[in-house]
């Protein structure tokens, strides 16, 4: 698979007159195969994550100490996975450490810790070769962490205490720079807020638990999404991603971010955001006055809806992008397209399949700058991948698969999204060899008014879209607001919110938190 590793640094400057050049890297540090108990290979999560990610940290599951008997013995589900992970650790420990290329991919080891008293803890190792720890307690696991200078990372936070949700009184910066704010179980920030926990649920969400509750009993700790995937598949959009701002991509620089808390989450689609406080990045912790300066950028992948500062769980600030842009003033800039597949029958009409698709997507002229991809977990397969090729600067090469069976959230399509620049008259392509041979074209000037839409067949056969153009004044936005720093500690961070309802919540800046 092509390297999906360039990214473009952004550069800043603080007000010293220093210049930092960081890179975003995405990756996921939080999800399952069937080293555990859920399904595919490690080779397969390796191959998964290769393909659309920067880094990724597998974190099979490890063990439950105060797991109690369940009804017909279903304890047994977790006790196997549990078994399954001690029995093949070596065979995982050995495929992480020759998946890991400074510069190309970074791949981390680690493995999951349940607690019903607790909450559940993601650890994540620096090194490779690695033992699984088997602790009754938080502070003996934390000691472990400590020791091993691996991550502790809390997830699904906003469970009741006592049924695997985070317990704030056990909360510790030592080893837990970062929290989980999002994943498949849905969103930790406050009970609110959307992305309600429903997905693989245990229940609601308990006010006390989420990251607004903590930050207003003075915890400091950054923002990290990941997607707790159990279907082996690293990444998968929609449940949970995050993003880290480094030098270089290497697995020293990527814990460096984290640990600096330097990293935000994010739902799935890869949302560019720089933040600084003051002139001190994301995650930090300084010394204010009586007053700070919040500047921002942020560049979406779809038209941004919204972007907030929130300073002590209260929104401060509210900034949206510009409603309408001139066809001419957008193709001066780069514009974004996405392509998005699949569709097809559902389950009630007993022809439930997996669609392989063949396709180029091509410019009559211009350049696809870069390309993201959007790509859902299901359906679980060991053999199939997707594969997105470059051929020059105006031709891109697609294999991929999709379907309904068991689809996150019941949407079974996958997407690509183009970041262009090219004039509205030229010509895009989709040349399709499979699951049918066809061809279409469409301007750019056309898609800029509209979506187009193609069907591979009679009802209830599967289709193709592209959206309508997104242009750069529409998706992205860069503000400065002053703000008062209260007379005590203060934090302040961003959201972000996309017309599609893709989110991102940047890691805060404390203020005064000595």
């Amino acid at each position: 698979p092509v390297s999906y590793q360039k990214r473009r640094a952004r550069r800043r400057q603080d007000r010293t007159g220093r210049h930092m050049a960081w890179t975003v890297f995405y990756g996921d540090i939080h999800n399952h195969n069937a080293h555990g108990y859920g399904v595919g290979s490690i080779e397969r999560s390796v191959d998964v994550a290769r393909t659309h990610l920067d880094f990724f940290a597998f974190t099979g599951h490890s063990s439950w100490h105060d797991m109690e008997r369940m009804e017909g013995g279903r304890e047994q589900h977790w006790s196997r996975g549990f078994a399954r992970l001690r029995e093949t650790w070596p065979r995982v420990q050995g495929v992480i450490a020759d998946a890991n290329r400074d510069g190309e991919f970074c791949a981390f080891l680690g493995f999951e810790w349940h607690s019903s008293a607790f909450g559940d803890q993601c650890v994540v190792f620096p090194r490779d070769h690695r033992p699984i720890h088997y602790a009754d307690n938080v502070a003996a696991l934390r000691r472990f962490c400590v020791e091993e200078g691996a991550l502790m990372i809390p997830h699904h936070l906003a469970y009741p205490t006592g049924h695997r949700g985070v317990n704030w009184e056990h909360f510790d910066e030592a080893c837990t720079p970062v929290v989980e704010v999002f994943s498949e179980h849905g969103n930790s920030e406050d009970d609110r807020g959307p992305y309600t926990f429903h997905t693989h649920s245990m229940g609601g969400r308990e006010t006390a638990n989420t990251v607004r509750a903590a930050l207003a009993r003075g915890l400091r700790f950054g923002f990290v999404g990941s997607s707790d995937d159990h279907a082996g598949f690293p990444g998968a959009y929609g449940e949970g991603l995050m993003a880290a701002l480094c030098e270089d991509l290497s697995r020293e620089r990527i814990l460096e971010a984290i640990r600096a808390r330097r990293v935000y989450a994010l739902t799935g689609d890869r949302i560019e955001v720089a933040f600084t406080v003051d002139g001190s990045p994301m995650g930090a912790s300084i010394d204010a006055g009586r007053e700070v300066e919040v500047a921002y950028t942020v560049s979406g992948r779809d038209e941004l809806d919204v972007v907030e500062v929130v300073q002590d769980g209260v929104v401060v600030h509210r900034s949206y992008p510009r409603q309408a842009t001139p066809a001419a003033q957008a193709f001066g800039e780069p514009i974004q397209l996405r392509l998005e597949w699949g569709w097809g029958p559902w389950g009630a009409l007993a022809l439930d399949r997996i669609t392989d698709w063949r396709m180029k997507v091509e410019l009559e002229r211009g350049a696809i700058r870069r390309f993201f991809p959007c790509l859902q977990s299901m359906p679980y397969d060991e053999q199939r991948r997707h594969r997105f090729e470059r051929d020059g600067e105006r031709r891109l090469d697609i294999t991929s698969y999709t379907a309904r069976q068991n689809a996150y959230r019941e949407n079974p399509n996958q997407s690509v999204v183009l970041e262009v620049m090219a004039d509205p008259g030229c010509g895009v392509s989709v040349d399709v060899a499979a699951p049918v041979s066809m061809s279409t074209t469409a301007t750019l000037g056309e898609l800029f008014d509209g979506s187009r839409h193609w069907f591979t067949g009679p009802f209830p056969k599967e289709a193709f879209q592209w959206h309508r153009i997104v242009p750069l004044a529409a998706s992205s936005l860069s503000d400065r607001v002053s703000l008062t720093v209260p007379a005590r500690c203060s934090n302040v961070y961003l959201r972000v919110r996309q017309r599609n309802g893709h989110m991102a919540w940047v890691s805060p800046v404390f203020l005064n938190y000595r």
